[in-house]
């Protein structure tokens, strides 16, 4: 129940990953904050689960830890090509130099960061309508807000970024995913992408006894069991294994906004645009924001923000723009995939890249044009 005076220095619509996440850091220096939410939490979403080594940091800046029986390490990704045939299947992986990443299921991540919130002093309606007012005022169930800043945190649908941004340009490339838990001990230490002929399968150890499938493709009416169909191998390791969850579904995709800072408004995390979901860093993109969007804040400086919100989106969407094209195009999949396989260095440091544990610039030119040759110099498949 919200106080007819409520009052906050920061306002925060939407309170998933990113909203808590923001609500953290605020309340770490030194604002009032109010998160609301039309949801119940745990709050739930159809993902991946798998917390790349850059985002366990962020959680580790935010004060949020797991229990040893919550979070299952991982130690890097192994990308397999379902498409390429038994006698030629592609594969190749790469590790994380140093730190692991972490499976999580999304409700315990949830659970943690709301009562990290919670005990930074930040505020909560739950179950809540937050309505407009007009000049940029808000209401939570017909209750005014009185707060210097407003931010929007309520995903890639944001009735925030609607109201504040409505001519925001943006580009988009949809996808759709599908979620579902399995009791299956997990047969690797690694995040599995397998590549089908229109999806892929992300393959998450979530427990000693528990896998995740996470399903992405361009086709709209996409579900897990016909991408299995797509995928035999994994099929196989699979069957007859019981569900410990329900199928879940969501639209995703690479969504690229131009503004995310205007006046007293700022997006964050998915309202602020996205990256397609087999980069595996939305999350870790999302603390990165909401790290820089409460320092801009303490500074009384969105432009900062702005800025900032560039740059550390830049990887990330070069990266969806690469998975988006080897998903479109078969052909250069197999050609990418057999030059990271024949000199496994480059996944090594592509990966490291990624999740920020090199530099683009240390990569260097020369390393780049290495590959581009060894992608061209792939002989094509039949």
């Amino acid at each position: 129940m919200i106080h007819p005076a409520a009052e906050a220095d920061v306002f925060i619509v939407g309170g998933g990953p990113a909203g808590l996440a923001t609500a953290i850091f605020a309340a770490q220096k030194g604002f009032r904050v109010l998160v609301a939410d039309h949801a119940r939490p745990p709050i739930d979403k159809a993902c991946g689960e798998g917390l790349l080594p850059d985002t366990v940091a962020s959680l580790g800046a935010l004060g949020v830890s797991f229990a040893r029986e919550e979070a299952l390490p991982f130690r890097g990704i192994r990308f397999i090509d379902a498409c390429a045939g038994a006698s030629t299947e592609l594969a190749t992986e790469a590790a994380f130099p140093r730190q692991c990443g972490l499976a999580v299921r999304r409700t315990v991540l949830h659970t943690r960061l709301l009562e990290r919130a919670a005990d930074a002093g930040v505020g909560f309606a739950w179950g809540a309508r937050v309505t407009w007012l007009g000049a940029g005022d808000v209401a939570v169930d017909g209750v005014k807000i009185r707060s210097r800043w407003i931010l929007g945190a309520d995903g890639q649908n944001s009735q925030l970024r609607k109201r504040a941004f409505p001519s925001a340009p943006r580009r988009a490339r949809a996808r759709f995913a599908s979620r579902q838990h399995f009791r299956c001990a997990p047969w690797t230490d690694f995040v599995e992408v397998y590549w089908g002929r229109t999806c892929q399968i992300t393959v998450t150890p979530v427990g000693p006894e528990e896998i995740g499938l996470a399903a992405t493709s361009r086709n709209p009416h996409v579900k897990l069991q016909n991408a299995l169909d797509e995928v035999p191998e994994l099929a196989a390791r699979v069957a007859g294994a019981g569900a410990t969850s329900k199928e879940r579904g969501a639209p995703t995709g690479l969504l690229v906004l131009r503004r995310v800072a205007r006046g007293r408004f700022a997006l964050v995390g998915d309202a602020a645009g996205t990256v397609d979901p087999i980069t595996g860093e939305g999350l870790g993109l999302a603390f990165l924001q909401a790290d820089s969007l409460t320092d801009a804040l303490r500074d009384a400086d969105l432009g900062r923000y702005q800025a900032a919100h560039g740059r550390i989106s830049r990887i990330p969407r070069l990266m969806s723009r690469l998975l988006l094209s080897m998903d479109a195009h078969p052909w250069f999949r197999k050609r990418v995939l057999r030059a990271l396989a024949s000199e496994p260095q480059f996944f090594v440091r592509l990966l490291n890249v990624h999740i920020r544990a090199e530099t683009p610039w240390s990569f260097g030119a020369g390393n780049a044009l290495r590959l581009g040759w060894r992608v061209l110099a792939s002989p094509q498949s039949r």
